[in-house]
This record gives C-alpha cells, structure tokens and sequence, in this order.
C-alpha cells in the first residue's frame, strides 16, 4: 500500500471516527445523581449546627518555634552542576529561599494580611467549611453580584486576595459601579481551614455539593461562579447539578468535552484542522501532538502520585517544610512558563514575591492539610467516583459561559470545541499573558475578564426575561 493511499485510508478513517463519536457525544445525557454522604465522625445527627461562625486566622507560637526549628536543621540534596529547575526545584534557589523562610519571612504580618478580609467558617455535612467573604460597601439601591470563586490544588482562598479588591471596588480599580461583586472564597474540605473528611470519598462533585448547600446558607439564590484547575470542575459541577442558582460561570481552565471526543477532535484536527474548527493559531497550540505530549508527561509526575499513592508521600510531605515547598512551589516555576525551568530561580521572582510564595505553602504547613489536599486526587480519580467526574466532562452546560484562554496554561481548548459543552458561551478570551495561577500572577486580566463576561451575562438574562 502507498504512502498517499495509507494517507488517504486513515484520513477518511479519522472523518468516519469523528463523526460517529460527534454523534454519540451529542447524545441526550442525564445529570447523575449524587449521594448525599455525612463527611464528619460517625452517623449524622438529628440536628446540625447550621450557624456562620467568624474565624481568625491565629497560629500558636509553638507552631512556629517548631516550624523554626526544623527550617534550622534542613538537610539538602545534592545537585548537578549548572541544573536549575529542569530536575525540580533548584537547590541554590531552595537554599536561598529556605534563608529567606527563616531569618527574613514574618508570618504574623503575612496572617494580619490574611485576616484583612472577613473569614468565616459554618458546618456542612459534618464539616467545618472555612471561607473568606468580602461584601462591597454600596450605595443605597446599588446591588453587587455575589460570585463564589472556587481555588484548586496547590492552590488556596490566598490565592485570590489580589483578585478581591478589583471585583469588590471597582471603583479604585479601573472599574465602574456596575462592575461590584460580592466575593465568597471557599477552601476545598481538606485545603487550608476547612476541616479534612473523615471518611473515604469526597472529590470534586461532592465539593460541588457543599458549595450549593454554603451558597443556599448564606442566603444566595443568583450567583456566578469562576474556577481554574480542580475549580473548574467543581463549578462546571455546581452549574450541571443546579443551573437554576448558576447566573455564569467563567473559567480560567477548560479541558473540552468528552474524552473520547476531545481525542477523536485531536486525531481528526491533526489531518483536517478546519474540520474540527481549529484555527492556524489554535493548530500550532495543539500540534505536534507528540511534543505536547512529552511535555504534559514531564508536568505531570505528582499526579499519578497523588492520585494513587498519596499517603506514601505524604509521610515526606507534612514532616518537612522544605519538602512541602518544592513540592507545591515546583508547581509555580514551570505553570507559569515552561521555559522557567531552565532559570536559577525558575522565573518565580519574576511574578511572585518570596512572601507569597512562602505564605501559600503557609497555609498548608500551620493548618497540617497538606495530606489531605492531595488525596484529592486520588478520590476524584478513583473508579467509584469515575462516571459522576465523567458526566461533569459531558454533559452540557446551559448557562451562561465564558472562557479565559491564558498562553502558559497546561491545557489549551480551542473555542470551537469549548462550545461542545458551553452552550452559550458568550466569551473567550485569548490573553495576552497568564499561566495557571493566574488570578495571582495577573490579577488585573482576570478581574477585567470576570467583569466583562458579567456585563455580557447581565444583557443575556435580560433578554431571555423579556421573551418570556
């Protein structure tokens, strides 16, 4: 058989697979039923305590001294002459920031910057649900739209304190009246201050859950959603389970539609781009697949890790700080940029501050949940929970949408695709710089994003009620 007629026969071949997947993946699905489980000790009471409590972040001073104590006594690897961050974190840069972490870093003025916002905590389905919440000052008849903004992992409800002010007021930020936001920053169950479930189960459909009841109790019955990483899924959740409360939903990570149609997109693209919709540009994102590929393989050790293994390193991972650091901040190097890893400090100076590096990781180290934030993974992934995470990947998404396309985020979904499951999605933005974390490495961007799909939602809504 000839070059051109193989060519020909696996062309066709792809057409043939496509369409028929196409078709199978347009088919009418139904929003899975997700079983109500008590996440606390024991059986669930008659009553629970359904009071909003305030908290404030307040670690003890032997915490400290311990934490001290063994930033002291850090035993460092060897390293490779002339290797920065192509292995993991670098080890001049680790001895330098350890330096830094332990005779210049002053956690009691990075917690008096945490508790500039209002913190709350409330029980939900036996957990203790911690959460930041920052109502705007309004003028009489003015109303802010409330919007939940849901963090991912290794990321945390810090990550968004540089987002806050734009959203909540606009006014000093570039903003109008009409660009006011109420923000509510949860932390995952296990993330932070929200208190660890206590029994096997709980991923991301089931945050879903406790952030629909949180909302519910607070009073919310309109509100928009935003997520990137395990955030997108959980609000793609929240708007699946009940679009009803779901006004918008804006992500910052979108990974398509189906599995087995986003692949067959990916294998008919790479023969017929214009069939599947890809422009020039998105072509040159997605291809060569063999080099995204290898690259997403290099990104994505941890992950196999901690969606198998996760208490085997975690025995590492909440016993040493400086191996909880290169862990989550490995993350912050190559997420941002790829090309960060070939830097002495893997390009983290070049958008964050050693403080907000070290206050993230923070987080994780005086609340102890570093374990449990990453066992995430293995519960999302776990084949109990599989077809509730796979219908989250396929069933549509009515409500309205839009998508911020950042240039060194993992995953790149052309907007063709995106419309697969967002159904009326009503922007996508292609910007012009961002990576993963980026509502903290352009805080700017992302609120403008946020506020311009919220104006474009608004319109949408109010035509939809004048036609009915």
């Amino acid at each position: 058989m000839s070059y051109k007629t193989s060519f020909g026969f696996a062309s066709v071949a792809a057409i043939v697979i496509g369409l028929l997947v196409n078709h199978i993946a347009h088919q009418p699905l139904e929003v899975p039923e997700i079983e109500e489980i008590y996440w606390g000790k024991g059986d669930r009471p008659l009553h629970e305590d359904k009071t909003v409590r305030k908290f404030v972040i307040n670690v003890s001073d032997d915490v400290l001294a311990d934490l001290q104590h063994r930033l002291e006594r850090t035993r460092f690897p060897d390293n490779f002459h002339g290797v920065h961050f192509e292995y993991g974190f670098g080890l001049d840069y680790m001895k330098e920031l350890v330096s830094y972490w332990r005779d210049g870093y002053n956690w009691k003025q990075q917690q008096a910057l945490l508790n500039s916002f209002d913190h709350y905590k409330t029980t939900i389905d036996g957990l203790e649900i911690h959460f930041v919440h920052v109502k705007p000052r309004l003028k009489p008849g003015q109303k802010a739209k409330p919007i939940l903004l849901a963090h991912g992992w290794p990321g945390s409800f810090f990550e968004f304190y540089k987002v806050i002010p734009f959203l909540t007021d606009p006014l000093k930020h570039n903003g109008t009246e009409d660009d006011v936001f109420e923000a509510i920053v949860p932390s995952i169950p296990g993330f932070g201050f929200s208190q660890p479930a206590s029994k096997p189960g709980l991923e991301d459909s089931a945050t879903a859950v406790l952030y629909l009841k949180l909302m519910e109790r607070l009073g919310f019955d309109s509100y928009y959603v935003q997520g990137g990483d395990h955030g997108s899924v959980i609000v793609s959740v929240m708007a699946m389970l009940n679009p009803r409360v779901v006004r918008g939903i804006h992500l910052n990570l979108f990974t398509g539609n189906t599995e087995t149609a986003f692949l067959t997109k990916l294998l008919v693209g790479s023969v017929f781009p214009s069939l599947v919709g890809l422009s020039t540009e998105d072509y040159n994102k997605v291809y060569p697949l063999w080099d995204r590929f290898l690259w997403i393989l290099s990104e994505t050790g941890y992950l196999h890790m901690q969606a198998t293994r996760p208490h085997t390193i975690g025995h590492g991972l909440v016993d040493s700080p400086v191996g909880m650091a290169a862990h989550i901040l490995e993350k912050y190097s190559t997420w941002t940029n790829p090309t960060f890893a070939h830097l002495p400090d893997g390009g983290l100076g070049k958008h964050f501050t050693k403080d907000e590096l070290l206050t993230t990781v923070m987080i994780y180290w005086v609340s102890g949940t570093v374990v449990s934030s990453i066992r995430l993974y293995r519960e999302t992934i776990s084949a109990r929970k599989f077809p509730i995470i796979s219908a989250a990947h396929s069933i549509p998404i009515e409500v309205p949408s839009a998508v911020a396309d950042f240039p060194h985020e993992m995953f790149h979904t052309p907007k063709p695709w995106c419309r697969d499951r967002l159904r009326n999605m009503l922007q996508y933005t292609t910007m012009p710089r961002g990576g993963h974390f980026a509502a903290l490495e352009v805080p700017d961007l992302f609120a403008q994003d946020i506020r311009d799909f919220a104006r474009k939602a608004e319109t949408f809504h109010s035509k939809a009620k004048e036609q009915t």
